[in-house]
């Protein structure tokens, strides 16, 4: 009876799971929630739902449950790659870069051939101001995502923005053109390439694909940021009136926006 029982939890844990899998890939977070409570109330220490309630946490704003769920994950399997990455994540998110690097760097271990922990390790030592070493990991993060995707062009785009901030501008719009290759819907490649045109001298171009920015879903790159690099790149284009409408919208856009 009690091994049976104990297979009728599991179960209906992994049911659950499974629900709430679904749900989070629609967006469905409310009933995402529900589903992996559920999950849990059958299986505390269900590793899988345990990190899907922690990313469905850091989605609510709330950072304590989170940490709390993905602590209890690694307690119970140190050896996750997924829990160890999203701890680092998260400790990234929080900006305690410092405690980020011990958990990325095991799901690193954990997971050899996945770019995504060297990837938020790269961001991290950039944050730390370690450029030598996030150098050598944005491209080793390059090096693991030869394929044209989503994913690849957000590796680019971050990798293209480090290279400008360290003046090195032909690198930077290599990588961005790159990242609009593998996926040509990223507004934040077209605005970051049209970032480094500008800054190369080339304002013609950086106002296509500040324009071409502006078409695309605002993930990343707000509206506001596109509008502010095209009302400076009008301007130098002599375009007073395109250069005015821009600034004007950049003005009425909330103004927590980057520039």
């Amino acid at each position: 009876m009690i091994l049976l029982l104990a297979l009728q939890l599991a179960v209906g844990a992994a049911q659950h799971y499974e629900n709430a899998k679904q749900d989070f890939a629609q967006r469905k977070f409310s009933e995402a929630v529900s589903e992996v409570d559920a999950a849990l109330h059958e299986n505390p220490y269900m590793v899988p739902a345990l990190v899907l309630k922690a990313r469905l946490a850091t989605f609510a704003h709330r950072p304590d449950v989170a940490k709390s769920c993905l602590i209890t994950a690694i307690t119970a399997d140190p050896t996750s790659e997924e829990a160890q990455f999203f701890l680092g994540v998260f400790y990234y998110m929080q900006n305690d870069f410092k405690l980020a690097i011990s958990p990325l760097q095991t799901a690193q271990t954990l997971s050899p051939e996945n770019p995504l922990p060297v990837f938020y390790l790269a961001m991290t030592h950039e944050a730390m101001g370690q450029d030598a070493n996030a150098l050598k990991l944005y491209q080793q993060a390059e090096n693991l995502s030869p394929q044209k995707s989503a994913q690849t062009a957000s590796i680019l785009v971050a990798y293209g923005r480090f290279l400008l901030s360290q003046g090195r501008n032909e690198d930077s719009i290599e990588k961005d053109r790159r990242a609009v290759e593998a996926d040509p819907d990223s507004r934040d490649a077209h605005y970051e390439l049209a970032k480094g045109l500008d800054r190369d001298g080339d304002p013609k171009n950086a106002a296509l694909e500040g324009e071409r920015a502006l078409t695309l879903p605002a993930l990343g790159t707000s509206d506001a940021q596109i509008h502010f690099l095209l009302a400076n790149v009008y301007r130098k284009l002599n375009q007073p009136d395109l250069a005015k409408a821009h600034l004007e919208k950049f003005q009425a856009a909330p103004q927590t926006a980057r520039r």
